[in-house]
């Protein structure tokens, strides 16, 4: 018998002696769950792994070490646990539960944000922890995409367990949308999007048209693309409204010029470009002109939404009648009784009845022109009037005769500037019979 046997023999009978028993050693009964994992030991001495077994194992319990257990299955968290000896394990059999499932998400493009909770988790890929009976959400998300969002959820006790990898790919494209007027709406379609802001989303491989509309202007379309042919959309865009719309209420018939150009007659939309003006003038027969500008100018008042029109009484109109013979030439037949001489006195003495001043006469020539007779009107209106009259032909003799009637435009204008008058087709009262009774006196 060797002399450490001796020694533990002894070293036990004195033990006995003396009442102590020695150390049992302990052994631990190890169940996984799910019974699929597999249970290993960690050596402390090289940190390696020792294989107990898959879904049960036994640990028996070694003296001054930590007697660390890991648990792994793909698909989830691994689980480490220590069982140092000396406590005392009342029970013996110990269940390890694998809750804990991790799902590896792998994000398109690599330069893409994983949020994870709420939280940046990195980007390119992240490896996402589902507890039992919870739920984690990961967003991927970069500037100029629309966000991807995956709820990943293991229900208490299900063996339905999250993916063990995801891929995340961004496709739909997203442009910040600003207008330049505060509260224009933004429409896709039919479908309102925001008031002043919205966020576009541009579905990959297709293309939209979104349009930015504001009483008051006229509405603008941008079209964004998504799709290889195309460069892609911008992050952020700014949509200016650069056109002022005005709803002019004319009357029904009046006649609207804009910038010197007739445009239609009755209510009408004003077109204001930005930087621009638009001189708008409504006319209509028996009521003096009505005229505006709308400037859309950084110093000029922003143009009306809305603009009535309400048309004074011309009282010009009232004064006078629709006349063919109003700046057009007449023809005056001379009797052949009468002489020249005759004639010409019969003539000038009829002007001379209806007009005061004479700009010019010359009986040799058969040339008379007076000079302008004006009439005005508290409205502003002035109507000014002459007779030309000019030898045709000396055999047979004849004379042509016209009366010029003319009107103003600007009722704020000098009467004596030619550029404020425009033919009339009416002549006033006092002259409307003058060349019918030349015309007897002549016969």
């Amino acid at each position: 018998m060797s002399l450490r046997h001796l020694l533990s023999v002894s070293g036990g009978l004195a033990g006995a002696l003396m009442g102590v028993a020695p150390l049992a050693a302990q052994t631990l009964e190890l169940t996984a769950s799910p019974a699929t994992a597999t249970i290993y030991r960690l050596k402390e001495a090289d940190r390696s792994l020792v294989r107990l077994g898959v879904g049960a194992a036994k640990l028996k319990l070694e003296k001054d070490e930590s007697n660390t257990v890991v648990v792994r299955l793909e698909g989830f968290k691994e689980l480490r646990r220590a069982f140092p000896k000396g406590p005392d394990y009342k029970d013996k059999k110990v269940t390890l539960v694998l809750n804990r499932r991790l799902v590896q998400v792998n994000a398109r493009p690599a330069d893409a944000t994983l949020y994870v909770n709420g939280a940046a988790g990195g980007q390119g890929q992240a490896e996402v922890e589902v507890e039992e009976g919870g739920s984690t959400t990961v967003e991927l998300r970069k500037p100029g995409y629309a966000p991807v969002r995956r709820v990943y959820q293991w229900d208490k006790g299900s063996t339905q367990y999250p993916v063990t990898s995801d891929q995340l790919e961004l496709v739909d494209r997203r442009v910040a949308v600003t207008a330049a007027v505060t509260g224009a709406e933004v429409f896709l379609g039919d479908t309102k999007l925001g008031d002043g802001v919205a966020d576009v989303v541009v579905p990959g491989g297709g293309c939209i048209t979104i349009r930015v509309q504001d009483a008051g202007w006229v509405p603008v379309e941008r079209r964004y693309c998504n799709t290889a042919e195309a460069p892609p959309p911008p992050v952020a865009d700014r949509v200016p409204l650069t056109v002022r719309l005005v709803t002019l209420n004319a009357p029904e018939g009046a006649q609207v010029v804009v910038n010197n150009r007739a445009v239609g007659t009755g209510p009408q939309s004003i077109r204001v470009p930005d930087g621009e003006c638009a001189e708008v003038r409504v006319e209509q027969s028996g009521f003096m002109p009505w005229e505006r500008e709308y400037c859309l100018r950084d110093s000029a008042p922003p143009p009306p939404r809305e603009q009535a029109v309400a048309l004074q009484a011309d009282e010009a109109h009232g004064a006078s009648v629709s006349s063919e013979q109003a700046n057009l030439n007449v023809t005056l037949e001379i009797s052949p009784k009468l002489t020249e001489a005759q004639a010409w006195r019969l003539l000038s003495n009829g002007v001379y009845r209806v007009f005061e001043i004479m700009e010019s006469i010359d009986s040799q020539t058969g040339y008379l022109r007076t000079g302008w007779q004006l009439r005005s009107w508290a409205s502003g209106r002035v109507v000014r009037t002459r007779i030309i009259v000019r030898r045709q032909s000396d055999s047979p003799l004849r004379y042509v005769i016209k009366v010029a009637s003319e009107r103003n435009l600007d009722p704020t204008g000098s009467s004596r500037d030619d550029e404020n008058f425009v033919p009339w087709d009416r002549l006033l009262l006092e002259y409307s019979g003058v060349i019918a009774e030349i015309q007897a006196a002549l016969k």
